[in-house]
């Protein structure tokens, strides 16, 4: 590939990356913070009782249970079940949820308002979700976009692949460890771009493809994906789930049950549906059907599908790494990690390369590290506020950009410190309100890794911060020193060859 063409990427990549980097990384942090989502579901309310399995009618009892408490209007029932991955059975309607225990019982309502934000965030940046969803699949788009610019940039792909240089001011090594990351998990980041820009742009693509090929019929693309609902013989009586569940047992024995949903409640159409997976496959499950009467109808075709349909099924659990378990989870918050790095790093090259612009510096660390502190500050409110998250969150990163133009010393080693206390502060004060429940394993499992968080993020900050301090004290010296016993141009000459020799002996500086 000729030199025009690798420079003509690496402007395009550069520029795009620029202007879109803050948006670029709260999508990637809070989709990395996301993968799992289930777990801090769980984490919010960790006193609700966990378990595998339930007892004997204790799914109809909940619902029972439930419908006498909502008896309001609704399209759909949905029972989510322990063997979801999250281990507790929820009975809900379109408009609210409840937990019950392992024999049925109701117990209180779920609310788990921090992960819908946080959900939200990645998803829609908490923008109206029309808007906010073409969005965020936009910047899906963009991130591909940046990943075969910066790939097609790269001067030598094969030789550098390893290389990662230190020292000297640092600017080289940060440049080696954005090359060195965009590399080696590309694939990842194309599978995250390319299925970020699907969920929203698959609007756009239904109504092209119903345009080109159904003659505008946009209710055929869609029963070409998501099968068609059942004909079934007008029935009435309340939906009989816990006989359809228990035909589970014989229909698809090795399957995991994730939720059941009683479609057009209380119509002559009503019907029941049961997703669940299927292990050694990605798609997000296959869906057995029901009639009222708990009556076994056939499955929706997902598993056994043509390719495409497949595919389409395939792309929540290839976005938040939901198809192996923990193990899987883990793989992706590392390589979501990677990716937000990816965001930290290139930004900090651009702003190498223009000789660290000062207020654009702290503006930019104070976004990275302020978000975590933001995102903290947001989960303390959660346990005493009844009002919006989002307002908090915004609200918070909207005082860190206020108190950075104000206050000089908020640099990235501050912020950086401030973040792992502001994370230290939650998980005390959660401690405190959750009691013996904050030992349990809903709380451990996250609280664990945050703890770790705090006790990496102060070290290096103050790291960092000593070495700005002696950079700092480093320069004042040298401005200090006044040549004496020589005329001007003698003055300048030495002046000269002692910056050319300082420079060579700056101390790392704090940006690496």
């Amino acid at each position: 590939m000729n030199k025009a063409t690798k420079q003509s990427a690496l402007n395009a990549h550069s520029w795009v990356g620029v202007f879109l980097s803050v948006l670029l990384f709260l999508v990637c942090l809070s989709g990395t913070i996301a993968v799992f989502h289930l777990e801090f579901e769980r984490w919010e309310q960790p006193h609700i009782p966990e378990f595998e399995t339930v007892e004997d009618g204790a799914v109809e009892k909940a619902m029972d249970s439930f419908l006498a408490k909502h008896p309001e209007e609704t399209d759909h029932l949905f029972v989510v079940l322990p063997t979801s991955g999250i281990p507790r059975l929820v009975v809900e309607n379109d408009h609210a949820a409840y937990f019950a225990d392992a024999q049925g019982n109701l117990l209180e309502k779920e609310s788990v308002p921090f992960t819908q934000m946080l959900v939200d965030l990645h998803l829609h940046l908490n923008l109206p979700h029309s808007w906010g969803m073409i969005l965020v699949s936009a910047l899906g788009a963009i991130i591909c976009t940046l990943i075969v610019t910066g790939v097609i940039a790269h001067k030598r792909l094969s030789r550098d692949a390893f290389k990662l240089r230190r020292g000297g001011n640092g600017q080289q090594n940060q440049i080696d460890l954005h090359n060195r990351f965009g590399l080696w998990a590309a694939p990842f980041h194309l599978v995250i771009g390319v299925t970020g820009a699907y969920f929203g742009l698959a609007g756009i693509v239904l109504v092209l493809v119903a345009q080109l090929n159904y003659g505008g019929d946009r209710e055929a693309v869609i029963n070409q994906v998501f099968t068609p609902d059942p004909v079934i013989e007008a029935q009435e009586g309340k939906p009989a789930i816990g006989k359809a569940i228990a035909q589970m047992e014989t229909i698809a024995p090795e399957n995991p049950l994730i939720f059941v949903t009683v479609h057009e409640v209380s119509k002559p159409e009503q019907f029941i549906e049961i997703y669940a997976q299927v292990p050694g496959r990605l798609i997000y499950g296959e869906a057995y059907r029901f009639d009222t009467a708990g009556n076994y109808l056939g499955t929706a075709g997902y598993d056994d599908g043509v390719w495409g349909k497949q595919l389409l099924w395939a792309v929540y659990r290839l976005h938040f790494g939901d198809f192996a378990g923990i193990p899987s989870k883990v793989l992706y918050f590392v390589l979501g990690i990677m990716l937000t790095m990816l965001c930290v790093s290139g930004m900090e090259v651009w702003l190498s390369k223009k000789a660290h612009p000062v207020l654009a510096t702290r503006l930019w660390y104070c976004t990275v590290w302020g978000s975590v502190s933001a995102l903290a500050f947001t989960a303390i409110a959660d346990m005493f506020f009844a009002g919006s998250l989002v307002a908090v969150f915004w609200g918070v990163m909207v005082l860190n950009v206020v108190l950075t133009v104000a206050i000089k010393r908020l640099t990235k080693p501050v912020w950086l410190i401030i973040s792992g206390i502001s994370v230290l502060v939650m998980l005390v004060i959660y401690g405190v309100v959750n009691g013996e429940h904050s030992l349990s394993l809903a709380s451990l499992q996250l609280n664990v890794p945050m703890l770790m968080y705090v006790v990496w993020s102060i070290l290096r900050g103050n790291t960092l911060l000593k070495r700005e301090t002696l950079l700092s004290n480093f320069q004042k010296e040298n401005q200090a020193v006044i040549p004496n016993g020589n005329s001007g141009n003698e003055t300048t000459r030495d002046e000269d060859s002692h910056q050319s020799t300082s420079r060579s002996n700056v101390p790392q500086s704090p940006m690496a």
